[in-house]
């Protein structure tokens, strides 16, 4: 692996494809390159690995799992002759192991990977469309024949007033928390809000649901129903077909209004977490300027084979 800091003045490389984004999707689409022969630009802004490693799908199932030997402890009772008691004794150390396994995966899944590859150069910085639609690195020139945009989502903020000047967690933020809150309330109810909701509810949080659509909307009915009930005896609450009014923060303490069945009620907590859909890293990337159409939500447009409305640029992963 070349690897080609974004403090080298010479930065003018000449490559086959660039890859813009070196989570999951990016590093796969670059290796898959790589291994046809192809030299590859793999253009990474912030931490190596992307989403999954860091952030997504290992922390959260650490944490799951941590939280599952919880609930067997308590639920042990069923079964006759059997006794079992189990408690958290050092948040802050369940949280730190899970980072030793994320830290420990993003290096050997991602960095100790790339040296491997010496057709793939690294480069670090912020990627994005010039003059004419040249392709740039912190403003120098990467010259490379076709280009992957693979740089994923962020947690979207849901239009809630009062919702940006509250100090509102993410589930990024959740899972790095050392300390458990008393009582927290989660906006947004589909696979991510559902399983942080458990994760918490299970260590002992006193945890509220809230969506507009119910519990899995995406979902089949009979699978969110069935899992409104399970949650139910866990001493998950949720609250669902309501309407936002506002949020803020008073004295320390969350209060979220909404309309119940047109009722008013506040639903109040210690912290609040956003969980409420992703939104695209697509606004530092300049796509207009490079003839690369958008939608509304600025995602980009695609056909099906994920060509973008620009010849040679294609998008990959979410």
């Amino acid at each position: 692996m070349r690897d080609i800091r974004n403090n080298d003045k010479t930065l003018v490389g000449q490559f086959d494809i660039a890859v813009i984004g070196a989570g999951s999707a990016g590093f796969s689409a670059a290796i898959t390159a790589a291994d046809e022969g192809a030299q590859v630009a793999l253009i990474g802004y912030g931490t190596i690995g992307g989403t999954c490693v860091n952030v997504g799908c290992v922390p959260s199932k650490a944490l799951i799992r941590a939280a599952e030997t919880l609930h067997i402890a308590h639920n042990a009772g069923r079964f006759n002759g059997i006794e079992a008691t189990a408690r958290v004794d050092d948040w802050k150390a369940v949280v730190q192991q899970k980072q030793a396994l994320v830290d420990d995966l993003r290096k050997a899944k991602y960095s100790d990977l790339l040296p491997e590859y010496n057709s793939v150069a690294y480069i670090e910085g912020q990627a994005s469309f010039g003059k004419g639609g040249v392709l740039q690195v912190d403003g120098k020139t990467i010259n490379a024949e076709k280009v992957i945009i693979a740089t994923g989502t962020r947690p979207a903020l849901p239009s809630i007033s009062g919702i940006a000047d509250v100090p509102y967690l993410t589930s990024t933020t959740a899972l790095e928390l050392e300390t458990l809150p008393r009582s927290l309330i989660i906006i947004g109810a589909g696979y991510i809000g559902a399983e942080i909701a458990q994760i918490f509810a299970r260590a002992g949080v006193d945890v509220t649901l809230v969506s507009r659509r119910g519990l899995l909307p995406e979902a089949e009915p009979e699978i969110s129903k069935a899992l409104t009930g399970y949650f139910a005896d866990e001493g998950i609450s949720t609250a669902s077909g309501i309407t936002y009014d506002r949020i803020e923060d008073v004295n320390g303490s969350i209060n979220l209004h909404v309309k119940d069945n047109g009722k008013a009620r506040v639903i109040g907590a210690e912290k609040v977490m956003i969980a409420s859909g992703r939104t695209p890293n697509t606004g530092q990337l300049n796509l207009l300027s490079a003839g690369i159409e958008i939608l509304a939500n600025q995602g980009i447009r695609i056909d099906a084979q994920m060509r973008t409305s620009r010849d040679g640029v294609r998008l990959c992963g979410r």
